[in-house]
């Protein structure tokens, strides 16, 4: 009995000088969210309005509105359908939300917060201040594609951006490696980080599109944004035929430039811009954008204009960039088929198919950073789910339907292109039709 008293002075002895280093939360495990906000924003308003904040006021996100920024980026609208498409059916993202008090998950199945970690980890991984920050993570358990997961992400992202801007407030995409620093799990790999907050500047959007083109001009659809994304519609067959307008609505939400003129009051104060519909690593949009119809195969030129020249940005807040676009014939004939082949045999009838394809010597322009390697192709599959994704809720606003499929035959594709693989890398298909 002696001895027991002993041990247990001991105990104690070592115990409490430690008190305040063992803390017990006092944070609930979890936090359900509230319902969240039906946008009403036009899609295509939304798409024009896409564009990258990097200085945020230090007004807070309210609850409601990082509950449809969360919803829109992963949420489900039923019991099976999520508010984005997983390339090949898998989910393998995982969002971390960095608030003040402390770092959470993403519950898409209720809608919650789960506590993580406590503590304010925000200044510590972000590369730019803002009230919450968004960690997007691959989740290696559930595939080992590294590619189509960060596919996954960019479709992520552009629901973050459009459901963001809609609200009034603003993110950007910033890479993810430091969100390492609040103790992730070895299976989560860090992809992104992006700040929500209240943009410091007020957005200033004039329409203006100026655009210089024999393609039809881009329409407002009657969809909402919220609609859109509730309503996105995936087919695995198509047939029918698309109006040049359908054709080109959808053909421009992959890859064009905004009717919007972005004439924002900045640190900069004396400036102009265009967006693009999806944002690019470093501004340098490496991607072409072909399309295969039963008359040929068309390359899409958003603009003449070369960003990764900065030629798109003007410091003149009089001047109204141009849009001089057009779709360019590679050859005549049916190829569907061909593509079909090397991909999905679903797609061979559909009246549209769209091919995104890197063109790998845009990502080392001379005098700026080289993204060649094959290290760093997840950025481009990043941005190619970014354009795929536009596609599909494009087409579901002019109530058309679409789908994604990866390529399983490269060398078919880049054949049939007339490109070779050591400057060329096919990245996606999309399909569309009725």
């Amino acid at each position: 009995m002696k001895k027991l008293y002993l041990i247990v002075g001991l105990i104690i002895m070592f115990f409490i000088p430690h008190m305040n280093t063992f803390k017990v939360s006092t944070l609930p495990s979890q936090e359900l969210l509230p319902p969240p906000i039906a946008v009403n924003m036009t899609l295509e308003e939304s798409i024009f309005r896409r564009c990258s904040i990097r200085i945020f006021s230090d007004e807070p996100v309210s609850e409601e509105e990082l509950s449809t920024i969360l919803w829109a980026a992963y949420g489900y609208i039923d019991e099976e359908k999520r508010t984005v498409h997983g390339i090949n059916g898998l989910y393998t993202a995982k969002i971390y939300v960095l608030k003040e008090d402390a770092v959470y998950t993403y519950n898409p199945l209720n809608h919650s917060l789960i506590f993580y970690k406590e503590g304010d980890y925000r200044k510590l991984v972000a590369q730019y201040d803002a009230p919450i920050q968004l960690g997007i993570v691959w989740d290696t358990t559930k595939s080992s594609n590294e590619n189509y997961a960060s596919a996954e992400i960019g479709e992520i992202g552009q629901n973050i951006y459009f459901m963001a801007n809609a609200l009034d407030l603003g993110t950007v995409t910033t890479v993810g490696f430091t969100l390492s620093q609040i103790g992730l799990p070895p299976s989560d790999v860090p992809k992104i980080i992006m700040p929500i907050g209240h943009p410091k500047y007020p957005y200033n959007f004039v329409y203006c599109p100026l655009v210089f083109s024999l393609l039809p001009r881009i329409q407002y659809s009657n969809m909402s944004l919220t609609d859109a994304i509730e309503e996105r519609r995936e087919a695995e067959f198509f047939g029918g035929e698309l109006t040049k307008q359908e054709e080109f609505q959808v053909i421009w939400s992959t890859y064009g430039y905004s009717y919007l003129l972005d004439k924002t009051k900045d640190e900069f104060y004396y400036h102009i811009n265009r967006h693009r519909t999806v944002p690019s690593a470093h501004g340098y949009y490496p991607l072409r954008i072909y399309v295969v119809k039963e008359s040929g195969i068309y390359r899409y030129i958003p603009n003449i204009y070369d960003p990764i020249y900065g030629i798109y940005l003007l410091p003149f807040s009089w001047f109204p960039i141009p849009v001089v676009t057009f779709m360019m014939k590679i050859k005549s004939g049916d190829y569907r088929d061909e593509i079909a082949q090397a991909s999905s045999p679903s797609i061979a009838t559909a009246p549209l198919i769209i091919v995104s394809v890197l063109d790998i010597e845009r990502t080392r322009p001379k005098g700026f950073d080289d993204f060649s390697g094959e290290e760093f192709r997840w950025l481009w599959y990043y941005e190619a789910g970014a354009s795929a994704y536009n596609a599909l809720l494009e087409s579901t606003a002019w109530g058309l339907s679409a789908n994604v499929f990866p390529i399983v035959d490269k060398g078919t594709v880049l054949s049939v292109l007339g490109l070779n693989g050591d400057d060329f890398d096919p990245l996606f298909i999309v399909a569309v039709g009725k």
